[in-house]
């Protein structure tokens, strides 16, 4: 096929996408779906902070309890443009509070509750937030005593979990709601809305400044592309501080009038007996933690017959009680925190050979442009305004495109192929390796949970790529297995020099558990090839 240098996406016209009925602001985003579907069902949370009371939130009491988020930070001095920070798990008031931001006419930052305090200090100045609104503990982590060692000034805390959040709420009943309204009124889709901080693994993480139109685009897209609808009651863990929970889990299911079934951090256990008394339709998982629930002990005795939104021979499409959709699979897409999640994607209804075959169309009002070296250049009505401590102008070129790092390709029918990140290519023989490829074609074999390829030196041809698995303890897979598995799926060229096992949990992981960290993985990987040099 020929390749495209240059495509366009569908026209996108804001003004008609509003006058249509979705809002392009986080606040009329808000006060819109909690006007369609005032009594459905949005938020499930079974609350440690309350000894695991099932709390259970329609429509109507989440945009009460945004209303009075939002009347509380205007009683407290927040301005339009001020920047509120959060650092809350999932939970209702995590949402309230996000929203509620909005309503006053703020830029959310929510932060990583995996965050250590000196990052957390970090990102605090960075936003140059000086609200922090944050729940008291999660697990072991007590946030209040957190907040305490943080040398960034702040002017006003709330904590869930503490008398301040009640104080903090009362306030705020001396402002009017036409306050709120007024100022929602008065927002654009263009002005300032969100901050997003990255989770990197080996630097201090970015923070993306985004304009209200990037985050509601998404909720709106991606609840068709997912083929969201008010049957729809969805259960994750993943957190709001990343777009997945931001955009796909929360924004997506209250566009479509859905249920968040709400977990405030994994645990397989619990993840089981939600979906079961909840009566979930669609699971929202990492691969991961998709194993981890198939290996639990209540795993085949859970009764999983609800869910309907379930694909291919996944986890849960394997699961003996489960009956899926077969028109519905995971919808996959390319994009980035820089995007605020997709910027091409297929929908659910695609089928599993275009979902094999590439990562979609571009979404509307996206532009791409392919470099001669490969590099992935963007426009469009999701991209970041701006990084923080820098200007815009300091984040594209003279043309306004943003430059990705990514590589890849588009075939003649503007099709995205993504390869992976510039920076991580595997340069072996004179020939192009992505390390991205490979882990994609290893989800597919089913008794490895985890894999990463690292880039080691070769004398001859000048880096290899390695393969670092992790396998269950009692597994008959061997290296040859593994090797046999990838060359029927990529290019001989591609297929690594060498296969390194690893027990369960062997291979290091950022405290979020979401992330290898390279760095300490390679020294793992140098001192594995001291010792041997036996080629597979």
């Amino acid at each position: 096929m020929m390749a495209r240098s240059e495509i366009a996406g569908p026209s996108f016209d804001a003004a008609a996408f509003v006058a249509g009925g979705r809002p392009l602001t986080m606040g009329g985003f808000l006060l819109e779906v909690c006007r369609r579907y005032p009594a459905n069902e949005a938020l499930v949370f079974d609350d440690p902070l309350a000894r695991g009371q099932t709390v259970r939130w329609s429509y109507d009491d989440l945009a009460r309890a945004s209303r009075q988020v939002a009347r509380a930070l205007v009683a407290a001095g927040v301005k339009r443009g001020d920047r509120v920070a959060t650092l809350m798990a999932n939970r209702p008031e995590a949402v309230a509070a996000y929203f509620g931001a909005s309503l006053a006419g703020a830029v959310i930052a929510p932060l990583s509750t995996f965050a250590t305090v000196a990052e957390l200090d970090a990102m605090l100045a960075k936003s140059e937030a000086d609200v922090l609104l944050l729940q008291a503990t999660m697990g072991k982590r007590d946030f209040a005593a957190d907040v305490a060692k943080l040398s960034q000034p702040l002017r006003v805390v709330a904590t869930v979990g503490e008398p301040s959040w009640s104080t903090f709420v009362a306030n705020g009943d001396a402002v009017d709601d036409e306050v709120l309204d007024a100022i929602v009124a008065a927002t654009d889709p263009s002005d300032e809305a969100l901050i997003i901080f990255s989770s990197g693994t080996t630097a201090e993480p970015k923070g993306m400044l985004h304009r209200h139109q990037a985050p509601t685009l998404q909720f709106w897209l991606q609840s068709e592309l997912f083929g969201r609808t008010e049957a729809t009651r969805m259960w994750t863990a993943l957190p709001l501080f990343w777009t997945a929970g931001m955009n796909t889990a929360m924004g997506a299911t209250l566009a479509a009038g859905g249920c968040w079934v709400m977990q405030e951090g994994f645990d397989a256990g619990i993840a089981l007996l939600l979906m079961q008394r909840e009566r979930v339709t669609e699971p929202y998982t990492l691969p991961h933690q998709a194993t981890t629930l198939m290996e639990h002990p209540d795993w085949l005795s859970t009764d999983l017959s609800s869910l309907r939104c379930v694909y291919g021979k996944a986890v849960f499409a394997r699961h003996p009680s489960v009956n899926g959709d077969t028109n519905w699979q995971m919808p996959v897409g390319w994009g980035m925190s820089e995007t605020c999640a997709f910027i091409s994607a297929l929908p659910s209804t695609a089928g599993r050979d275009a979902m094999k075959a590439s990562l979609g169309r571009l979404l509307p009002g996206n532009r791409l442009k392919v470099t001669p070296d490969g590099e992935f250049l963007i426009k469009g009505p999701t991209l970041m305004e701006r990084y923080l401590g820098k200007t815009r102008e300091e984040c594209v070129d003279a043309e306004g495109w943003f430059h990705t790092g990514d590589i890849g390709t588009v075939d003649e029918d503007e099709n995205v192929h993504w390869e992976g990140r510039r920076n991580e290519m595997i340069k072996t023989g004179g020939a192009n390796v992505a390390p991205a490829e490979i882990e994609v074609a290893m989800r597919a074999f089913p008794a490895v949970i985890l894999s990463r390829v690292i880039a080691m030196p070769d004398p001859r041809l000048e880096q290899i790529a390695v393969l670092c698995v992790e396998l269950p303890e009692d597994t008959t897979v061997t290296d040859a297995d593994i090797t046999a598995f990838l060359r029927e799926r990529l290019a001989s060229y591609k297929v690594p020099k060498r296969i390194l096992t690893f027990a369960p949990g062997e291979i290091p992981l950022t405290s979020s558990g979401t992330k290898v960290v390279d760095d300490e993985l390679r020294k793992l990987v140098e001192a594995r090839m001291t010792t041997t040099e036996t080629d597979v």
